[in-house]
């Protein structure tokens, strides 16, 4: 069994060698239940509403759109839920990465079935996608890692739920889509496969998609961003966490600064 700090070598170099890195099982059976039960229950006081729509809507907090059902501000809606979201190990990973100043920018619950097609590839550099860009996007080059996603899934990555495609990447390599981004399959693709309290850490550049779910039933999963600093925050940050006033030392020890 490895070591804290061998995990946390492990991931480090593997965002900077292949733009990825997997912590299988690091979440509880109860933890994943606590936070899974909390999505479903705010999409049940919603009324249920479809889980993909096209151009998005706003229903209550939350925004349906082409990922599913999203709760862009989670941390600061659902406080009490803080000390579930992040492990003391992956944070220490992510600072590694970052560096000592890095900065959580959102976390967001996530929430799809079937009814959501093939996701296309796609970065997060920035923060943000090309349609902000108005698919424009400028493909800059980096030495080092400036952002990274923390996907915490909530139900197993498997291929009944779709499984998350990447493309391994160095972090000194070009950041422009190499093949068409509507496609199923790449060349050289991984597919990730984890069980449900499991956490996949993307480098910002690496090209990613996901696959449909196969089978009826929900998808869980809680995303965040995190920024190194002096970079660009993400456009799409929530602004309220620079006022967070909970009590989770782990959760305060990466919140935003005023």
């Amino acid at each position: 069994m490895m070591t804290a700090s061998s995990l946390i070598e492990r991931g480090i170099r593997d965002l900077y060698t292949q733009g990825y890195t997997v912590f299988e099982r690091a979440w509880s059976d109860d933890e994943v239940d606590t936070l899974r039960g909390h999505l479903v229950s705010k999409w049940e006081e919603l009324g249920r509403p479809a889980l993909q729509v096209n151009p998005p809507v706003e229903i209550g907090d939350g925004v349906t759109g082409p990922a599913g059902l999203t709760f862009p501000k989670l941390a600061t809606r659902s406080p009490e839920l803080a000390s579930l979201f992040f492990k003391p190990f992956i944070i220490d990973t992510i600072r590694g990465a970052l560096g000592d100043g890095m900065r959580l920018e959102l976390v967001a619950g996530v929430l799809s079935d079937k009814t959501r097609p093939f996701f296309d590839w796609h970065v997060h550099i920035d923060g943000v996608d090309d349609e902000y860009y108005n698919y424009k996007r400028p493909y800059r080059r980096f030495s080092k890692p400036e952002r990274v996603t923390h996907l915490l899934y909530l139900d197993d990555l498997c291929e009944d739920n779709g499984e998350l495609l990447v493309l391994p990447r160095k972090i000194s390599d070009p950041t422009e889509p190499p093949y068409e981004r509507t496609l199923e399959e790449w060349p050289d693709q991984v597919e990730i496969r984890c069980p449900r309290g499991s956490v996949v850490i993307l480098e910002q550049c690496i090209w990613h998609a996901a696959r449909p779910m196969r089978v009826d039933g929900l998808r869980c999963f809680i995303g965040s961003y995190f920024v190194a600093e002096g970079a660009k925050m993400t456009p799409i940050a929530d602004r309220d966490l620079v006022n967070w006033g909970g009590t989770d030392e782990l959760f305060r020890s990466v919140v935003p600064r005023a």
